[in-house]
């Protein structure tokens, strides 16, 4: 067998393969998608269809008719905003300090931060609520927001690893120009910066848009609550209205998808830009 026909062959296998499992991984999608276009009784059929045969566009209407959903959405943008603000801003400070100053115990105070990882969030559940009920904060949107303003561990290793890969010479220069440490950071090396500061506010905002747990908590009111909150409102005691269910999935997606696409193209062109690799 020639080169070229062995280069033939191994890439139709590789192929293949990659085809088989962006087929498995897109097969939940496409069931979402078409099961919030399918009326009820089309659900369940056996065997499924790929395809629609009926299509029930109303599913989407009545996701906005039966529930305020567009106040849902709207009190998550709010949410995702001011918590993806804080987390990328606050974050970026912290990994700064670790990464670009030198004082003592700094390094045990990183390991000490890293190690706050493992811990799980349901063991702190408790005492943050009864903390946040002290403050007065229930039924209000400052449990989702105010712990964002100080760092996330993980975010904050994202950005030391980061900082460490920018030559000292940036800090020195802007040192010599007569600028302070916290001018240093605002000017010279957070402009640089632009690659991570999309990659957290990705995390950030994802993981916001879809928490429920927190809201489930801290929310009460009806006109307060989030998407999540509200797709979860769409699930009856008895029975479930897949279409309904899963249209408000697909309306929920939607910012999700768009914003990692617009923030992959941002985080290329700023690794082009800045020169400088994470």
């Amino acid at each position: 067998m020639t080169t070229s026909r062995r280069n033939l062959l191994s890439r139709i296998v590789i192929y293949g393969i990659l085809t088989i499992g962006a087929v498995i991984v897109c097969a939940p999608l496409w069931w979402m998608i078409t099961t919030s276009v399918k009326p009820l009784a089309d659900v369940f059929l056996f065997p499924p269809e790929i395809i629609p045969s009926r299509f029930r566009w109303d599913n989407y209407a009545d996701v906005f008719r039966l529930l305020p959903f567009g106040r849902y959405f709207l009190n998550t943008l709010l949410i995702a905003v001011f918590a993806v603000a804080g987390s990328s801003f606050s974050s970026a400070l912290v990994g700064y300090g670790f990464a670009k100053l030198r004082f003592p115990g700094s390094q045990a105070l990183f390991m000490l931060m890293l190690g706050t990882i493992m811990i799980p969030y349901y063991t702190t559940l408790v005492p943050q609520f009864i903390m946040y009920r002290t403050f007065g904060w229930l039924n209000t949107y400052l449990p989702l927001i105010v712990p964002s303003f100080f760092g996330t561990p993980f975010y904050i290793f994202l950005y030391r690893q980061f900082f460490r890969n920018i030559p000292r010479d940036y800090n020195e220069a802007a040192i010599i120009d007569g600028c302070g440490y916290w001018r240093t950071f605002i000017r010279v090396i957070l402009p640089m910066s632009i690659p991570v500061v999309n990659v957290v506010a990705i995390y950030a905002f994802n993981g916001v848009w879809n928490d429920f747990l927190g809201p489930l908590i801290y929310i009460n009111s009806e006109k307060q609550r989030t998407i999540q909150l509200g797709i979860n409102a769409l699930r009856g005691l008895h029975t479930v209205e897949w279409g309904l269910l899963m249209a408000a999935s697909v309306i929920a997606l939607v910012p999700t998808v768009l914003i990692f696409f617009f923030l992959q193209r941002k985080m290329i062109q700023g690794v082009v830009v800045s020169g400088v690799k994470g």
